[in-house]
């Protein structure tokens, strides 16, 4: 491999696990709100729905971004394995 290959890869990977705490209080408050729409009925389409115009893009980019990947998988899988007990599907 190109040294510049290796640097981009160990730079996504460290830029990744810069974002994990915030990815994760991202997954943290998305678990929150659907358990709670849930209780009121209310289905995951319906909730993107009823979300204002700004959340809706801001939802986007984080859960459709490159950048956002690797930290996306990583949150989640640290949110579940701390909340194993907690969270029920």
């Amino acid at each position: 491999m190109s040294e510049a290959v290796i640097i981009f890869v160990g730079g996504y990977i460290l830029l990744s696990l810069i974002l994990i705490p915030f990815q994760y209080r991202y997954v943290e408050q998305m678990e929150k709100m659907r358990r709670a729409n849930e209780k009121n009925g209310i289905s995951q389409g319906e909730m993107m729905e009823n979300m204002k115009f700004e959340e809706q893009v801001l939802h986007a980019n984080v859960q459709g971004s490159f950048i956002f990947f690797l930290a996306n998988i990583f949150a989640t899988i640290v949110y579940k394995v701390k909340n194993r007990g907690k969270v029920a599907r």
